[in-house]
């Protein structure tokens, strides 16, 4: 049972995790090539970046993989450091030549379903914050007068 709720509160951090890495690494990438910073470089910078949020070996792996003369859609595919939707997109900008308008896109994309999670998750934080502190408050009180009421009780 426990398993159970470990894993439910989880599914919904990992859903996050995904939606900012996603975000972070097609901003990123859109940014350096709009930039007219090469794929190589690119890839080089954010597999420095997408480390601090991973396996850096992965990042690593999808560089060598561009750099020996692949496809960064397949490399994505192959070490699944991205979504799905996410690696098709990048895929057709990369077979259309616009890589960078289409990482744009995937990035704003991941970021508004990023923020949607966050205030979803802010919305039920919020009252369950004020029901936890409610509970404590009321907890106190209780003691409070208890106590009050015991010496009352001795003295009277």
């Amino acid at each position: 049972m426990a398993a159970i709720s470990r894993l439910a509160i989880l599914q919904p951090v990992r859903a996050l995790l995904e939606f900012h890495r996603t975000a972070l690494f097609c901003r990123n990438l859109d940014v350096l090539l709009a930039a007219a910073v090469p794929l190589t470089s690119t890839l080089r910078i954010l597999a420095d970046i997408m480390a601090t949020m991973g396996d850096a070996a992965i990042w690593t792996r999808v560089v060598e993989r561009v750099r020996d003369g692949g496809k960064l859609s397949d490399a994505l595919v192959e070490t699944a450091t991205l979504s799905a939707m996410a690696v098709r997109m990048l895929r057709l900008g990369e077979e259309t030549g616009q890589l960078p308008v289409l990482a744009a896109r995937v990035a704003e994309f991941y970021e508004t379903k990023l923020q949607r999670s966050l205030d979803r998750v802010v919305g039920l934080v919020g009252p369950l914050a004020i029901v936890a502190i409610s509970i404590i408050v009321g907890g106190l009180i209780i003691s409070v007068m208890t106590s009050l009421l015991s010496v009352s009780q001795l003295v009277g």
